[in-house]
């Protein structure tokens, strides 16, 4: 029994080391094939992928640094390289144990694929320079340019604040000198109340980029008043005319409206009306705008300080109206041995423009034209066509009616008849008959009957 139990071992041993034996070539056939219909590739990614910087503490910039892509080298089955994208590939620099200063940061790569993983990074490392971010107040300096307008005068101004926080690197902060403020008090009369945009400058008054200020802008406050003796009154123009027959005054104006007087009499001052008048201006028959520099009419006592004379405009335009004018039907474009008749033959044309050359203009410079190019027997409607010549300031309003009807056929040819000569004198026409003169030709004449001779 034992000889027989030991056979079978022995046996089952040998049959065992077989299978596994078979099933070890199996596996080195499975992968050797699978290999070859999908081969497992190292090669660098071709695109350079651009390195993460994570985990910068709060109070650290970045000044800068050396290199900011890496080249990756990639170990994966070329189906995987296939659809591989720059995606899924990370470069990452981590910045969380450093401080101001340079330093050489080791880059770490991952590769977010199935079946893939990286065998390297080029360059293994990048140098970098972090500098801290610090704060300090910095004093505003205002620069006052310019006085206020004539009879006027300036307070002295009020900030909202004499000092700014400046922050951002060190570096850049430490150059930052005074916070600049330009105010610009030429030709003021009102009171000043308005903000005004922050300038960081270095000691050589250049402007300091890459810094935040806290207040970003400062309000400056200046009482403008006027001095005793002054006062502003406005400008009116004194117009004497009449423009040119069918023409208008759209508009005038006059520059500076307005002007400072001045008088040693405060109840001279105080009575004036609030305004002055121009010396007059002669627009008679005038067709087009003019322009003049005009002296004003002032009361003895009172003189001007601003402006000693003033530029007065005054528009001028045409009166714009309307006007009908009948004209005769043009046809053009109509095929040959066709005739058309119009329905109706005529049309009103309604033009607008100014009434001078609407008054100048005749039927000649007016054509309505229908365009039968084309067209076959038969009724058509056809809007007609407008041109006129002259003036491009003329447009046409309307076209009455606006639809002509217009029929196309073919003529017929009519035989003519004839009449027979007879020496019989010449008969006196009845109220219902043609006169007809020996020798004489009638188109479509009844033929008479014969009379019987008793």
């Amino acid at each position: 029994m034992a000889s027989a139990f030991g056979d079978v071992l022995r046996r089952f041993l040998e049959n065992l080391s077989l299978f596994g034996l078979a099933l070890v070539l199996a596996a080195i056939v499975w992968t050797t094939a699978a290999n070859e219909e999908n081969p497992i590739e190292e090669r660098v990614f071709p695109l350079p992928i651009a390195v993460a910087l994570t985990d910068l503490p709060a109070d650290i910039v970045l000044a800068s640094a050396m290199v900011t892509e890496a080249t990756v080298t990639i170990r994966a089955p070329a189906h995987v390289w296939s659809t591989l994208s720059s995606n899924q590939i990370e470069v990452s620099a981590d910045l969380s144990s450093l401080s101001a200063g340079r330093h050489a940061v080791p880059l770490l790569a991952r590769v977010l694929a199935p079946d893939a993983e990286v065998l390297a990074v080029e360059p293994v490392e990048i140098s970098i320079e972090l500098e801290r971010i610090v704060a300090r107040s910095v004093p505003v300096v205002l620069n006052v340019r310019g006085e206020p307008a004539v009879g006027y005068a300036a307070s002295s101004p009020v900030l909202s604040t004499d000092s700014i926080t400046v922050a951002g690197p060190e570096r850049l902060v430490g150059q930052v000198s005074e916070i600049k403020l330009t105010l610009d008090l030429r030709g003021e009369k009102e009171n000043i109340d308005r903000a005004f945009a922050l300038l960081p400058l270095n000691d050589r008054g250049q402007l300091i980029n890459g810094v935040t200020l806290q207040p970003e802008s400062a309000t400056v406050k200046v009482a403008v008043r006027q001095l005793g003796g002054y006062r502003d009154v406005a400008v009116r123009a004194v117009l004497v005319g009449k423009p040119a027959q069918g023409y208008r005054i759209t508009n005038i104006t006059t520059s500076p409206p307005t002007i400072t007087v001045f008088s040693d009499d405060p109840a001279q001052l105080a009575a004036l009306p609030g305004f002055v008048e121009t010396e007059p201006l002669d627009v008679s028959e005038a067709s087009q705008d003019i322009d003049a520099r005009l002296t004003m009419a002032l009361q003895e006592g009172v003189t001007a300080v601003s402006e000693q004379s003033v530029l007065v405009l005054v528009s001028i335009e045409a009166v714009v109206s309307s006007r009908r004018i009948r004209q005769d039907l043009t046809v053009t474009g109509l095929g040959a041995d066709l005739v058309a008749q119009l329905s109706p033959d005529s049309v009103d044309v309604i033009m607008s423009g100014p009434l001078p050359v609407l008054d100048s203009m005749t039927a000649e410079n007016v054509r309505v034209s229908l365009n039968l190019l084309h067209l076959k027997t038969g009724t058509h409607e056809i809007a007609p066509a407008v041109v006129i010549t002259g003036p491009d300031v003329v447009k046409t309003d309307q076209v009455l009616p606006e639809i002509i009807r217009v029929d196309i056929f073919q003529p017929t040819n009519t035989p003519t008849p004839t009449t027979t000569k007879t020496a019989s004198p010449p008969a006196t026409a009845g109220p219902d008959e043609t006169a007809m003169t020996p020798g004489a030709t009638a188109t479509n004449a009844p033929t008479a009957a014969p009379t019987a001779t008793p």
